[in-house]
């Protein structure tokens, strides 16, 4: 009967066990569908949010009918909606989204899609200390490392040298004018750490003068993952993309890019 009884509760244990890792596998199994669902409907959303491209989508300017196709849709988007201050596309990404500012939140779109309802992708969004139009000698926007590769996802493939030689090129239209970028430089570092050999790069707008953008410079260099051999001058804008990275504590991978004239020809 002891036998019996041995048997008895192991089976029940066993059971239980069953159950429990069944149920853990449900839930977990139920929130990465809804996770990814998500991401679907966001990503539906942003679809519905694009700009004409047609043929010369990846020529800007070279088109001044597709150019100004554009800038009226963005017009439309602005009259929706006036936190939002332009269009971010990384040419041969995923990367083709809307740039929402308010500057008395920084991240009021962190969790907020484009017409300011709940969503866990949220959108993305500029830092309330960059000037657009002026613009300020550093743009920074931020955006979520998502799962599904979308919103700045894809922006971990630019940890490997050979893919960003190839994926350099970033078009930032505003509202009123097309910016062109090149990227040239991608490190990672912890953020919020208050040790004194953090670099703060999202506290950067303008250079009090050229030893302030050179301390910038210096400090990005310090953290960056590969040389590319280029840089940038006093007196280039820069635009800076972050997003979270998961290898560290706080960390944070930042893409830095320096404005250069398009190519017509």
């Amino acid at each position: 009967m002891a036998y019996e009884r041995k048997i008895a509760k192991k089976r029940r244990i066993l059971i239980i066990l069953i159950i429990v890792c069944a149920a853990v596998f449900a839930v977990s199994a139920y929130m990465l569908i809804d996770y990814y669902m998500a991401a679907h409907r966001a990503e539906s959303s942003f679809d519905a949010l694009r700009p004409p491209e047609g043929a010369d989508a990846e020529a800007p300017l070279a088109d001044m009918d597709l150019y100004a196709s554009r800038q009226a849709h963005y017009q439309e988007l602005y009259k929706r909606n006036s936190d939002f201050i332009g269009w971010l596309r990384i040419f041969g990404t995923d990367v083709d989204y809307p740039v929402m500012q308010t500057v008395n939140e920084r991240d009021y779109y962190l969790h907020r899609d484009f017409d300011g309802e709940q969503s866990d992708a949220g959108t993305l969004f500029a830092s309330d200390i960059s000037d657009i139009d002026k613009p300020s000698d550093v743009i920074i926007i931020f955006g979520h490392m998502m799962k599904s590769g979308a919103m700045f996802g894809g922006l971990k493939k630019y940890t490997d040298e050979a893919y960003m030689k190839v994926h350099r090129d970033v078009r930032f239209d505003t509202l009123n004018e097309e910016r062109l970028y090149t990227i040239f430089l991608a490190f990672i570092e912890s953020v919020n750490t208050d040790k004194p050999s953090e670099f703060r790069y999202y506290d950067a707008s303008d250079f009090a003068d050229e030893a302030d953008f050179d301390k910038f410079m210096k400090q990005a260099k310090s953290k960056e993952l590969y040389d590319t051999g280029e840089t940038a001058a006093y007196g280039d804008e820069i635009l800076a993309l972050s997003t979270c990275e998961y290898t560290r504590a706080d960390g944070r991978l930042v893409l830095l890019a320096k404005r250069v004239e398009p190519d017509n020809e």
